[in-house]
C-alpha cells in the first residue's frame, strides 16, 4: 500500500519513495530528490498497517498448523522440521552423558546431586500430621503439598502428596506415598477433588517393608475376577451409576477381607464412610501379565449420586529398592497413562504416581516420563535442572542413585526404539544415543527383578 500524493506537492519530474514488499525501510534504487512533508509520519502509518496484516497472517497460519497437527494432518515439511527439533533435543540429552568426566552417572549423582536441598522451605504441616506420614525422616514441603477441601468436620486438608510440575511441560504429576489404613479415604478424596483420571501404583506386597499392613494382597493370578482384553475394555463405554446401583450391582468388600486400598476384583466395592469405591473391570497386559494391570475404578463421593472414573495402573512386581530387569518394563508403566490417548484430546488432569514413600520408584517413573516428553517436543532437557526441580517440590526424592540412573537409561532406550521409526533422525544422533547408553549400564545385576 502506497500513501496517496497530492498535485503540487513535488517538483516537476519528482517522484515518491516506495516501500519494499518485505516490510523493511530500505529505499529503492532511485531516491526522492526533495524532502517530503510528513513522509516520516506516513512511513510509520504504512509500516504499522503492514505489520498488523503480517501479524494476522502469521496467527492464522499458526492456528491452521495447530489444527492440522491435532488432527494428524501434518505436512512433510512440518514433519521434517519436527524431526530436526527432536534430533537437536536428543543431542543435548546425550551430550550431558557423553561429556561427563565421572566414571559413571551414579558417581556423578553422588558427587553433584545427592546432597541438594532447596533453600527456604518449611515443613510445618508435615510436622503437625506425623501420624499420616509413613516416613518420620523424609519431610514434605508446605509450598508444594496437595491441600484437600474439607467437606465434613472430620475431614483433614492434609495428605502426604506433592504437586510436581516442570518448566516447558503442561503435565502435572502428584507424587504420593502408598495410602495407610487411616488415609485411604483421604487418597480417594484427592483423586475426586483433583479429577485425576490416571493413577500409577508401584509396590511389591511381600517385600515392601514400609507398607507391611498391605503385605497379604493376593496376586491377580488367584483372583476370581474375569479380566478383559484391551480391545474389549476399550470398546465398552463408561456407564455412570448411582449410589444405589453400585450397592445393588456389586459385592461389598468387608473390612475383614480388605487387603488393598481399592477392591481387587471386578464388581466389588468398598464403603469408606460414605464414599463408594467400585472396581468396574480389570484389563491384563497380555505382553506381561505379571507386571502391570489396569483397573477401572468408579468413585462416588459422599453426598453425591454421580460417579467419576479413574484408570489405575497397578504394578505389584517391582520390589522395594530394586530396578526392573529390562527397560521395556519400566517404559510400559511410564507410557501407560498416555496409551490410546490422542494428542488432541490429551487430558489436563494430574497424573498421580505412588510407591511406598513416594520417593524412589515413583520418582523414576516421573523423571523418565518428563525426559521423553521434552525430547519428543523438541525441548532439550536439563537433567540436573529436572532433578533439582523434583527435589524442590518432593523433598528427598531419589534417595538412591540407581533410580536416577535407571530413569535416564530408560528414556534413552525409548528414544532408541522411537528413532528406528523416524526416517528424518540423522544417523549421527542415533549413534549418540547408542554411545550414551554405554555410559549408563545397569547399576547392579543383583538388583534387577
Amino acid at each position: 500500500m502506497r500513501p496517496s500524493t497530492k498535485p503540487g506537492k513535488y517538483r516537476k519530474n519528482g517522484f515518491q519513495k516506495r516501500k519494499k514488499c518485505d516490510d523493511t525501510i530500505a529505499e529503492d534504487d532511485t531516491e526522492v530528490p526533495m524532502k517530503q512533508k510528513n513522509s516520516k509520519e506516513e512511513k510509520t502509518k504504512m509500516s504499522s498497517a503492514e505489520h498488523h496484516v503480517k501479524k494476522k497472517s502469521k496467527e492464522k497460519e499458526r492456528t491452521s498448523k495447530e489444527k492440522r497437527k491435532s488432527s494428524g494432518e501434518v505436512t512433510e515439511k512440518e514433519k521434517e522440521s519436527e524431526g530436526l527439533k527432536i534430533a537437536k533435543a536428543a543431542k543435548v540429552f546425550c551430550k550431558y552423558l557423553l561429556d561427563m568426566k565421572e566414571s559413571s552417572v551414579s558417581t556423578y549423582f553422588d558427587e553433584h546431586l545427592a546432597s541438594y536441598k532447596p533453600p527456604d522451605q518449611t515443613t510445618v504441616e508435615w510436622e503437625k500430621n506425623m501420624t499420616k506420614n509413613r516416613s518420620k525422616e523424609q519431610k514434605m514441603y508446605d509450598k508444594t503439598r496437595v491441600q484437600l477441601k474439607c467437606q465434613t468436620p472430620e475431614d483433614s486438608e492434609y495428605i502426604n502428596a506433592s504437586s510436581v510440575k516442570f518448566d516447558g511441560s503442561e503435565t502435572e504429576f502428584i507424587m504420593t506415598q502408598y495410602p495407610m489404613w487411616d488415609t485411604v479415604r483421604d487418597f480417594w478424596r484427592m483423586v475426586s477433588q483433583r479429577k485425576a483420571s490416571r493413577v500409577v501404583t508401584i509396590f511389591e506386597p511381600f517385600c515392601d517393608e514400609a507398607i507391611e499392613e498391605w503385605n497379604k494382597v493376593p496376586s491377580l493370578m488367584t483372583s476370581p475376577a474375569t479380566p478383559l482384553s484391551g480391545n474389549e475394555a476399550s470398546s465398552e463405554d463408561f456407564k455412570t451409576q448411582t449410589r444405589d446401583q453400585i450397592v445393588n450391582n456389586s459385592v461389598r468388600c468387608e473390612s475383614t477381607q480388605l487387603k488393598s486400598f481399592f477392591p481387587l476384583y471386578s464388581d466389588h466395592y468398598m464403603n469408606l464412610n460414605g464414599w463408594l469405591i467400585n472396581t468396574q473391570r480389570i484389563e491384563v497386559d497380555e505382553r506381561d501379565k505379571t507386571w502391570v494391570n489396569t483397573y477401572t475404578i468408579e468413585i462416588v463421593a459422599d453426598g453425591c449420586s454421580e460417579a467419576i472414573y479413574c484408570r489405575l495402573f497397578n504394578c505389584t512386581t517391582w520390589p522395594w529398592k530394586k530396578t526392573p530387569s529390562e527397560e521395556k518394563k519400566l517404559l510400559a508403566l511410564v507410557r501407560a497413562p498416555w496409551k490410546d490417548v490422542h494428542p488432541a484430546t490429551q487430558p489436563n488432569d494430574p497424573v498421580i504416581v505412588m510407591c511406598d514413600l513416594g520417593l524412589d520408584r515413583s520418582a523414576t517413573v516421573v523423571l523418565t516420563a518428563i525426559l521423553i516428553e521434552l525430547v519428543l517436543a523438541g525441548k532439550p532437557p536439563d537433567c540436573d535442572g529436572l532433578f533439582k526441580r523434583m527435589r524442590d517440590q518432593r523433598a528427598g526424592c531419589f534417595t538412591m542413585s540407581m533410580f536416577y540412573t535407571y530413569a535416564i537409561r530408560a528414556a534413552l532406550s525409548y528414544l532408541k526404539i522411537k528413532f528406528r521409526q523416524m526416517a528424518d533422525i540423522p544417523d549421527d544422533v542415533k549413534t549418540m544415543v547408542n554411545d550414551a547408553l554405554l555410559k549408563v549400564p545397569f547399576v547392579n545385576t543383583k538388583t534387577k527383578v
